[in-house]
């Protein structure tokens, strides 16, 4: 009886918020650090991007349906419901109140009509169905979405995060991988939502900057994910932070991809990849050797946008971390957190 009292007392305990971290805090020990931090979260981003391609053979199928997944975990996340990775993933459908052909092509960046045509076609292969103004979408799509990667490499760059605040006194607290993706999976709809709030951001602003194509983007991101595992591989530059590391990823040298290669690693039909370089190649986005390799190229007139496109998505994802580490923080207050 003394253990419970004492444990609701802790439970009642009004918490110093100045044990948390904030986003702000976030955003500058990540970018002074930017070369440890680099990897984790572009292989992360990489391994996502290049996996909505490889469920349907069509990258916007899959952002659909992961944009359908978003309404309903914004609807328990809205609604203070509470659900785990375990209940969520096991349920055999989830249905959607209704569905809006403009508010998703607005939101995701595609067509009204490429959308309308992309529904109805996850309709008649039955990953998703329409019951009156409603959509149920299947228990084969569930598995589909299931992120069991995502969770491990999200783990990952958090974690990495971690050791960086760490070592520089931002968090006192001793934080295990398991802590984290307990925190993750404990509270689903509370990641989720935050989640699905960076991840559609930022595929949002990425695709908008390549004229909304997706399979261009996710071709260009290849080679840059190559150069930038060969930079942590080298070590060769001498600061962390990301300035250093973006002029480091300018100057380092690559063995460069074919075009074959892109084809493999994206699940992209090679016609289309060979389509879709030469628009990368002429906008000086890549640019392709006298052995026929695939690069990064120098941007030219675009770098400044894209910096703040990367910034931008920096932002955000140090929102989302603080919202998991104030998770973890936080947790010995309350036992009922959103």
């Amino acid at each position: 009886m003394i253990a419970q009292n004492e444990l609701m007392g802790k439970l009642n305990e009004i918490p110093n918020p100045n044990i948390g971290v904030d986003k702000g805090s976030l955003k500058l020990i990540i970018s002074a650090n930017y070369l440890h931090f680099a990897p984790d979260y572009m292989s992360f981003l990489g391994e996502w991007i290049t996996g909505t391609y490889k469920s349907f053979n069509d990258a916007d199928k899959y952002i659909i349906l992961g944009y359908l997944f978003r309404k309903t975990v914004s609807f328990y996340y809205d609604n203070f419901i509470k659900v785990s990775y375990e209940t969520f993933y096991k349920t055999d459908h989830f249905d959607i109140e209704k569905i809006n052909i403009v508010e998703i092509a607005k939101a995701l960046g595609i067509p009204k009509e490429t959308t309308r045509r992309k529904v109805s076609e996850l309709e008649k292969a039955g990953v998703i169905k329409k019951k009156g103004k409603h959509l149920i979408i299947d228990k084969t799509a569930i598995k589909l979405v299931e992120p069991i990667n995502t969770m491990k490499n999200l783990t990952n760059v958090f974690y990495v995060i971690y050791q960086i605040c760490k070592k520089n006194n931002i968090i006192s607290q001793d934080i295990s991988k398991d802590n984290i993706t307990s925190a993750m999976k404990s509270n689903l709809t509370y990641t989720w939502h935050h989640y699905y709030k960076f991840i559609f951001a930022w595929l949002y602003n990425w695709k908008k900057f390549f004229n909304n194509d997706t399979e261009k983007f996710i071709i260009w991101c290849i080679p840059m994910l190559h150069r930038a595992n060969k930079m942590r591989l080298e070590k060769k530059i001498p600061e962390s932070d990301i300035s250093s590391w973006r002029l480091g990823i300018e100057k380092i040298e690559t063995q460069g991809i074919n075009t074959m290669s892109l084809a493999e690693i994206t699940g992209i039909p090679r016609p289309t990849v060979t389509r879709k370089l030469k628009s990368l190649i002429l906008n000086k986005h890549l640019y392709i050797d006298k052995n026929k390799l695939i690069h990064p190229g120098d941007q030219g007139k675009y770098k400044a946008e894209m910096y703040n496109i990367q910034n931008t998505a920096l932002n955000e994802f140090s929102e989302f971390t603080s919202k998991i580490f104030n998770q973890i923080i936080f947790k010995s207050f309350s036992s009922t957190s959103r």
